[in-house]
Order: structure tokens, then C-alpha cells, then sequence
């Protein structure tokens, strides 16, 4: 039986309060989803400042009066990388976390960036061996280790893209798993 000192504050709350419609964003999931947005807008800004960096080169190469081909072959490539760059971050979605649906929209969306982003790596880097090639064919092999130097740079452009496309293949798994999750979601709901 109960007593005249007994407390029954906690047993009161409990069934006055109403409940949470939604349930709760795991915190790392949150914490990621804030890693990953920081980490995509630095890279897209250092992504930006290289080819501005570029850009300046190839002003610096015609002023020095270098010939048209390397310095056309320069300008299309920064042209190129700076849309590409342009293009894998568009519509990228501003960081939403109030709900479980709106999370998993935010997380879908960055899968999407990335995947675009790591498209953009792989034809950026193939426009970076086009450019390469453009300049192994015009320097004068007397002026030095030019073909070393440049099979060197080849093959780190295959590594890359290898990066690129390992980015890819997790990035369309994160999107199958978040996908699946909205739809989990979506059932759910009443």
C-alpha cells in the first residue's frame, strides 16, 4: 500500500509527458555527418585555390612566353577541374538533423557529393594525363629528365584514380544503405 511520504513526482511525469513522436539521431551518426560536411567544404576550397594556383601558372607561362600548345593544354585542364570541381558539389544540401528522415536525407545527399566528387577525381586526373601528354610531346628532350619526371606523375594520376573509384564504389554503398533506411523508415511511420 502506499504510504503518506511516498514521492510519486517521477511516476507523475512519466505519465503526463507526451512521448517523442520521432526517435533520436545516434550521436556519432550526427558527428559524422558534421566531419564529413567540414571535410567536403575544405576540400572544395583548397580544390578551388589550386586551380586559381593553376590558373596563375599558366598567366605566368604566357608572360613568359611559353608556347601555345602546353599553355592551351594548362588552360583547358584548370577550366575542366575547376567545373568538375564545381559540378560534384552542387546541390549539396545544408546540414539537417532535426528529425531521422531529414539525417538520413543530409547523409544520402553527401553520399551523392562524394560520389560526384570522386567521378570528377577520376576525369580530372585522366585530363591531367592528357595535359602531360601534351607537354611530353612539346619539351625539347635535351633540356633534361623530362619523361622521367612526367612517368612519374602518370603513375601517380593511376593511383589516384584508383582512390577515385575505391571513393565511389563506398559511396554508392552509403547511399543503398541510406536509401534503405528512409524506405525503413517511411514503413514505419503511421
Amino acid at each position: 500500500m502506499t504510504r503518506p511520504d511516498d514521492d510519486w513526482t517521477d511516476l507523475t511525469q512519466a505519465w503526463t509527458e507526451t512521448p517523442d513522436p520521432e526517435p533520436r539521431l545516434d550521436a556519432g551518426f550526427i558527428r559524422s555527418l558534421r566531419r564529413r560536411d567540414r571535410l567536403a567544404r575544405l576540400n572544395f576550397w583548397v580544390e578551388m585555390g589550386g586551380g586559381v594556383v593553376v590558373l596563375g601558372v599558366v598567366g605566368w607561362g604566357a608572360y613568359r612566353g611559353l608556347p601555345l600548345a602546353p599553355l592551351a593544354a594548362g588552360l583547358a585542364f584548370v577550366l575542366v577541374a575547376l567545373g568538375l570541381t564545381v559540378w560534384a558539389r552542387r546541390d549539396h544540401p545544408g546540414l539537417l538533423t532535426e528529425t531521422p528522415q531529414a539525417g538520413l536525407r543530409f547523409a544520402l545527399g553527401q553520399a551523392r557529393t562524394g560520389y560526384r566528387w570522386a567521378l570528377s577525381g577520376v576525369a580530372i586526373s585522366v585530363a591531367a594525363m592528357i595535359f602531360l601528354g601534351v607537354i611530353l610531346t612539346t619539351v625539347d628532350p635535351a633540356q633534361g629528365p623530362a619523361g622521367a619526371v612526367i612517368a612519374g606523375m602518370f603513375g601517380f594520376l593511376v593511383i589516384c584514380i584508383g582512390y577515385y573509384l575505391r571513393h565511389a564504389r563506398r559511396c554508392r554503398r552509403r547511399m543503398a544503405a541510406h536509401r534503405a533506411a528512409l524506405e525503413a523508415l517511411e514503413i514505419d511511420a503511421p
